[in-house]
């Protein structure tokens, strides 16, 4: 697993909060506490509601963290009723938070049952800015080598035609291998062939039903496509992809031609960019729930979701505000971009930027990977991609309505603009892996 700035952040809390319950009589160090990933209500990362909640929230009462103590062996540092019971021991973590790879500036006491703590905002938007934009669509991407866990995966053999005239079930399932192939090059496993797999490979087949009723070789996974329902009578529709991709076609066409301003750009058609967009509309259809549950199609234009119009309707807004800063340094209106380390971070440390940066894009790396981390069980976190992505468009939909960004020409307000198109630029990096994953082409028009 790789270790994330934010693993790093909650085992430096536990470090700061606990002592081992015996004392190691070898003299040795003591052994690093587990990462918290399963532990959500002791340490709760927030990425919405900032302003209110805090960067994150810890528990407050010592019972809540008893369990995790017990498998770690180890006991709080001050015995008592709460955690950090006075000002002097919250002062105490932020001293020594100083000392951290991104420190605190507050910590507060949110309600009887939990802290509420806030970083340093500068040094978490240097880093995620210069990370995203120096490694760009390698951003998250794990390290394989040859000590990585190995995986061969499979497609079930019966999985309908491939010329669109397949029901959507079948393509469903068909869509969820892709995107299954995609997860795996993007994570730490390593791809291997069916002879060359090792002791501790694991086979995933992704089919239609669970292979329950087969004799199953060990380390064989059986990854389940559910169906398709209709949305009026919830049975399973007979509806083909061909029939559906034209249906949310024009559907997106619709709700296209009634956006003002409309204008495709380095397209043949407004036929052509529909088409983009009904394709994108049946992915996120198919996935925004688990893989293995039922899911009801679209057949009057809304689902449950927001949808693919609205993720891929800011994307473009990105692109739209990129072209026109570029075409304004090309006539002078602007001056070239300066290098990123020259950028004043500072102006991006309000609430809608900090949203963006800490609730995102800061944590895209580790969702990636969580969407692998159930893999062992037969589930892959497809849906949890998809939510991501819609939560992120609706970020920076936030960002877009309350901050201006290509401001007048004015010597003071130069670094604001440079700043916002970094980060619009960053944000525009994290979206399109993202959609690369799910198998959806962006669009550049609004």
């Amino acid at each position: 697993m790789n270790c994330y700035p934010m693993v790093q952040f909650g085992q430096k809390l536990i470090e700061f909060l606990t002592q081992p319950e015996k004392t190691d009589e070898s003299g040795g160090d003591a052994a690093a506490p587990l990462p918290l990933k399963n532990f959500g209500k002791l340490i709760r990362y927030n990425n919405d509601e900032l302003t209110e909640q805090g960067d994150l929230t810890v528990a407050a009462i010592p019972r809540y963290w008893q369990k995790y103590l017990k498998m770690q062996g180890l006991k709080l540092r001050i015995d008592g009723d709460e955690l950090l019971p006075t000002e002097v021991e919250r002062q105490e973590l932020i001293e020594q938070s100083r000392m951290w790879r991104f420190p605190l500036v507050e910590v507060t006491v949110l309600n009887k049952e939990r802290y509420s703590l806030r970083f340093q905002r500068h040094p978490i938007i240097a880093h995620v800015l210069k990370s995203v934009l120096t490694l760009r669509g390698d951003y998250g991407r794990s390290a394989k080598n040859n000590h990585s866990r190995t995986i061969c995966l499979q497609l079930q053999a019966d999985a309908g035609a491939v010329d669109g005239g397949q029901d959507l079930r079948h393509y469903r399932v068909q869509q969820l291998y892709k995107i299954l192939l995609r997860l795996v090059d993007y994570s730490s496993w390593r791809l291997v062939e069916p002879n060359d797999r090792q002791k501790d490979t694991i086979c995933v087949t992704v089919e239609l039903e669970k292979c329950c009723k087969r004799e199953k070789p060990v380390g064989h996974v059986c990854l389940t496509s559910g169906p398709v329902l209709e949305p009026m009578n919830m049975g399973a529709t007979f509806m083909t992809v061909n029939e559906y991709l034209e249906l949310r076609r024009k559907h997106m066409e619709l709700m296209a031609t009634q956006r003002s301003g409309m204008c495709p750009v380095g397209m043949s058609s407004l036929e052509t960019l529909t088409k983009r967009l009904g394709a994108a509309a049946v992915i996120v259809d198919l996935f925004v729930v688990r893989h293995s549950s039922a899911v009801r199609m679209v057949r009057f234009g809304m689902g449950i979701c927001k949808g693919a119009s609205y993720i891929l309707y800011n994307s473009a807004r990105m692109e739209t505000l990129l072209r026109k800063f570029h075409h304004e340094v090309s006539t002078g209106a602007y001056e070239r971009l300066p290098l990123l380390d020259e950028i004043d971070f500072s102006v991006l440390e309000d609430g809608v930027d900090w949203e963006l940066i800490y609730g995102y894009l800061l944590t895209f790396p580790e969702l990636m990977e969580s969407t692998m981390e159930q893999l062992d069980q037969g589930n892959c976190g497809v849906h949890l991609l998809v939510h991501f992505v819609e939560n992120l468009a609706a970020a920076f939909s936030r960002f877009y309505y309350r901050k201006k960004v290509l401001l007048q020409k004015r010597d003071e307000l130069m670094p604001i603009l440079y700043a916002r198109i970094y980060l619009i630029k960053a944000v525009r990096q994290v979206m399109n892996t993202a959609l690369a994953v799910l198998g959806i082409e962006p669009v550049d028009y609004v």
